[in-house]
């Protein structure tokens, strides 16, 4: 029987603006809990994990927060922390954009008295220009969004404050403080408080993408424009692998032994590109005899945005365990919606089928097949390419994972990187609003046969090479590269 693919879900998430607005906590809240519980294919499975009194206890703790809460973006904090009490992944809520979004003049009202530091951009240049032993980490550094400046605290040569020099105008202006800075003892990394466009405080690692120092790292790449400098050819090659945000995917010829191709992204807006790199490629990639398949940093999305990738790593009959469907009335709501926004034909039959089976058992998990298990066969092996790598991170999850559970199951695949994000256990992602119309509750309607024997959740896909601290990740690519070639 031929696998029947279809969305996993994607693991973008996207931040709305701060408000002030007011909300009944209580009542949201209430209704967040009772939505989840009635129709997520995952909760039932970790209470029976830990247990329906430690649950009552925590829920009850939660409720009482609720009481004393009146504003929208308050509220949303306890419904995030009480979500994960269940996973990480594919389960979220997000205020509605509609409904929360405030004129650009009052997020500016909104943020008007943050921290902010008195310096222009010629005024940091002028600072800059006569400092001798400048750190490297000093100076001006955009990404996609924004312009920063980064410079020493008067005070301490190990603290460094970074702060906007161009921002949105709305959620950013310039002075306001962005991040700050303190540099470890190995005199290489910093450790970062980091302030998201809602203000809230996220704690990570600056790294340098190279010792030239004109590329970091610090959740998306950053790169130097002052002091000047000329970007290596490497740095060049690693702003486009590692960009954080989708990009076209793109094929590389390393050597006469070795293709690299860069998948950014399974999202379904992308199979199209995707198809399009190998249908120009194909000759290039069946007379080559090392494959790199770079998905690091990936979306999730859709897995039928890889299916014309398994032909070229294909080698045996792949076999995946199915998935059960958690029959509800608002979850058969959610595939007839999937049903009417497909545009392929088979996948809006597949909806309307599935949709069909549940209103047929309402309350149950039920399955597509007798066999608990889907194969998917090919009618040939490709002698080209014969090796191939497949390098993953900690950022890969849900269509990715599922992507790398197909290919490694190939004889000619292994896996390159570190552990998976680890969320694909639960998937086909719904989305519901609110009564009041200010939240957006998403959860997965799908639990995979796997668990609890396989589970992916909250452990990740693990690589056959693992790769460690001590290589830097623009080096991966080479490390692996050399392997393959050896």
């Amino acid at each position: 029987m031929k696998k029947k693919l279809f969305v996993l879900g994607s693991i973008i998430i996207i931040w709305f603006n701060v408000t002030a607005q007011e909300c009944n906590c209580s009542e949201s809240f209430n209704w967040m809990v009772n939505t989840f519980e009635k129709n997520d294919a995952g909760f039932q499975y970790v209470i029976d994990k830990k247990g329906i009194d430690d649950y009552n206890k925590f829920t009850t703790s939660f409720k009482e927060k609720a009481k004393g809460i009146s504003t929208v973006n308050g509220c949303k904090q306890i419904m995030d922390e009480w979500l994960l009490y269940f996973r990480s992944g594919h389960l979220w809520i997000e205020k509605n954009a509609k409904t929360n979004k405030l004129s650009d003049d009052a997020i500016r009202q909104e943020y008007k008295d943050e921290k902010t530091i008195d310096i222009t951009e010629n005024q940091l240049k002028a600072i800059l220009g006569k400092k001798k032993n400048k750190n490297p980490v000093e100076g001006i550094w955009v990404n996609d969004y924004l312009t920063i400046g980064i410079i020493s605290d008067e005070k301490s040569n190990k603290k460094f404050t970074a702060f906007i020099l161009k921002g949105d105008s709305v959620n950013w202006v310039p002075k306001q403080i962005k991040a700050e800075l303190t540099l470890n003892d190995d005199n290489k990394t910093y450790d970062a408080d980091f302030y998201k466009g809602n203000r809230s405080k996220k704690k990570g690692r600056l790294k340098f993408v190279d010792d030239s120092a004109t590329v970091f790292n610090l959740f998306g790449y950053w790169t130097r424009i002052y002091p000047e400098n000329n970007l290596s050819t490497k740095d060049k090659i690693q702003l486009a692998f590692t960009k954080p945000h989708p990009t076209l995917p793109f094929i590389e010829k390393l050597s006469d032994k070795t293709v690299y191709l860069r998948i950014p992204s399974f999202l379904t807006d992308q199979k199209i590109n995707i198809d399009s790199v190998l249908l120009k490629n194909d000759k290039l990639i069946t007379s080559t005899p090392n494959l790199i398949i770079d998905i690091r940093n990936g979306t999730g999305g859709n897995t039928h945005s890889y299916k014309n990738i398994i032909p070229y790593l294909y080698t045996n009959t792949i076999r995946g365990m199915d998935n059960q469907y958690y029959a509800t009335e608002l979850n058969i709501k959610g595939y007839e919606h999937f049903a009417k926004e497909a545009s392929d034909t088979s996948d809006s039959n597949y909806c309307n089928h599935v949709a069909k089976m549940m209103k047929e058992h309402l309350g149950e998990f039920i399955t597509l097949s007798n066999q608990n298990y889907s194969t998917k066969t090919l009618d040939k092996t490709l002698p080209y390419p014969q090796r191939i790598a497949v390098i993953c991170n900690n950022y890969n999850g849900s269509a990715d994972e599922g992507f790398l559970l197909d290919a490694k199951q190939s004889t000619k695949v292994k896996v390159f990187g570190t552990p998976t994000m680890g969320v694909l256990d639960i998937a086909n992602l719904a989305s519901v609003y609110s009564p009041d119309d200010k939240f957006i509750l998403h959860y997965g309607m799908t639990r995979s046969l796997r668990i609890p024997d396989f589970c992916i959740d909250n452990i990740g896909i693990q690589p056959d090479y693992f790769i460690d601290d001590s290589t830097k990740e623009e080096d991966w690519i080479g490390y692996t590269q050399k392997i393959l070639e050896q």
